[in-house]
């Protein structure tokens, strides 16, 4: 695709919308035109047009989203069968977990979360729900979607990442991480542990693709929960099950 085929401005009202992933709320003019880089003057017209959309709302002084964004995410849920067939799949295996667990997919340089099941008992929670993403490189979300990648794209997306430091325990040495990617495609699993935060530990094996985009199943639980063969190998049947009943 060219830029003569692209919609500029309609790609800021975009940037302006992507302000408030992550959980962020209340933001002002001035907020969303530093995050977006754009100057006040655009910032300020993108976000009344994106207003009289219906897509962002005033409050106070400070600019929320409507309920009117989950209609757009309500359609590809639905053409993706996530409420009729995944969520009762999630449902079934988190009470077999005892604990939770997601379904995610690949968007750019992060995992994004389409699907999620927990427990009321679940032994540890990042607070993570749909929509919620996760970034590649020190989760074992991302390092099994980028084990299901070509060599020359995963390379590219590394790239793209950038090596950050989440914890003391991330890994930083570029070969030290290639080597855990190519691990888990060897193994059709990727684990990694107090990389993304301290305390927790993610297992995660490759499921069918979503949207043609490749997807995992993942659980999170706590690194004593899962430091013993056993318990990891008891965990790793039931996401393999799981995964073989959303391919079905």
């Amino acid at each position: 695709m060219t830029t003569r085929d692209t919609a500029s401005t309609f790609a800021k009202g975009l940037a302006v919308l992507s302000c408030f992933e992550g959980g962020r709320n209340d933001l002002t003019m001035a907020d969303i035109a530093r995050l977006t880089g754009f100057d006040r003057a655009t910032a300020r017209r993108l976000c009344l047009t994106l207003q009289s959309s219906g897509y962002l709302y005033k409050h106070e002084k400070a600019l929320r989203l409507t309920p009117r964004v989950l209609a757009i995410a309500g359609g590809y849920l639905k053409a993706e069968y996530i409420g009729k067939s995944v969520q009762p799949t999630l449902d079934q295996f988190a009470r077999e977990l005892d604990g939770e667990i997601a379904l995610a997919v690949r968007d750019g340089t992060r995992a994004i979360y389409v699907a999620r099941s927990a427990v009321p008992s679940a032994r540890l929670s990042l607070g993570l729900s749909v929509g919620s993403t996760l970034p590649l490189l020190p989760t074992a979300v991302g390092r099994m979607l980028l084990a299901g990648c070509s060599g020359p794209e995963r390379e590219q997306i590394i790239n793209d990442c950038g090596m950050v430091r989440f914890t003391e325990q991330t890994t930083l040495d570029r070969p030290a991480l290639e080597a855990e990617i190519h691990k888990a495609a060897t193994q059709g699993f990727a684990f990694a542990a107090n990389e993304f935060e301290m305390g927790a530990a993610g297992v995660a094996v490759p499921v069918h693709g979503i949207s043609q985009t490749q997807a995992v199943l993942a659980t999170t639980a706590s690194v004593n929960y899962l430091d013993r063969q056993s318990q990891l190998d008891h965990v790793l049947d039931i996401l393999r099950k799981a995964a073989m009943s959303l391919r079905r």
